[in-house]
C-alpha cells in the first residue's frame, strides 16, 4: 500500500466534492487523488482501533471499496473524512472481535498449554454463564459464540431491544461475568 501522497499539485487543490463528482463520472485520476488524500487517515484509524499492520492494510482497502460502492449516495462531501474514519473504525472493531471469538483464552496465559487448567477455565466460564439471566446469556451467546456473527442490529432485533441498548447491556453482562469469574 502506498501511504505517501502522490498527487500532482493541481489535483491537491480539488475539493472533495469535485473529486466525488468526478469519481461518480468514472474519472480514475480523481479516484487516485481521493484515495491518496485519505489512505493515511484510514490506515491510522484502523491501527488505533487495535488491529495489526496487516489487518490495517486490509481494512484500508475494504474502506475504500465501501466508499466506491457508496459513491452515488455520499451526500455530504465536507464530512468525507469522518465517514471514512467511521467505516474504518467499524471494520477494525469487526476484525478485532472476530479475533477474540476464535481465541477465547489468551494464548499467552499460563493455562494455554495446560489442558487441565484450560478445562477448569472453560468450566468456570460455563458456571458464570449459568448464573446470568436468560437475556444476558442470549446476548453473550450472540456476541461471542454464535457462528452467524450477527451485527448489533440483528442482535437487537432478536432480543427485542433498541440497538442503542445492546452496547450498555453488553458492558453490564461482561462486568457481571468478570465478577463471577473473579469470585470463582
Amino acid at each position: 500500500m502506498n501511504l505517501e501522497a502522490t498527487t500532482d499539485a493541481p489535483e491537491t487543490h480539488r475539493t472533495d466534492e469535485d473529486l466525488l463528482l468526478a469519481c461518480r463520472d468514472g474519472d480514475p485520476e480523481a479516484w487516485r487523488v481521493l484515495v491518496a488524500r485519505y489512505e493515511r487517515l484510514v490506515h491510522a484509524v484502523a491501527l488505533r482501533n487495535g488491529v495489526d499492520e496487516h489487518d490495517a492494510a486490509d481494512i484500508t482497502q475494504a474502506t475504500f471499496v465501501a466508499l466506491f460502492q457508496a459513491l452515488p449516495s455520499v451526500n455530504d462531501p465536507d464530512r468525507l473524512g469522518s465517514w471514512l474514519s467511521t467505516v474504518a473504525r467499524r471494520h477494525a472493531w469487526r476484525v478485532r472481535d472476530q479475533r477474540r471469538r476464535f481465541s477465547p483464552f489468551d494464548d499467552a496465559s499460563a493455562h494455554a498449554h495446560d489442558p487441565v487448567a484450560r478445562r477448569l477455565d472453560e468450566l468456570a466460564v460455563r458456571d458464570a454463564l449459568a448464573q446470568l439471566n436468560p437475556e444476558e446469556k442470549e446476548l453473550i451467546w450472540h456476541l461471542f459464540f454464535d457462528p452467524e456473527q450477527l451485527d448489533y442490529a440483528e442482535i437487537a432485533r432478536r432480543l427485542d431491544r433498541a440497538i442503542g441498548g445492546i452496547g450498555p447491556m453488553r458492558g453490564r453482562s461482561l462486568a457481571k461475568m468478570r465478577g463471577l469469574l473473579e469470585a470463582a
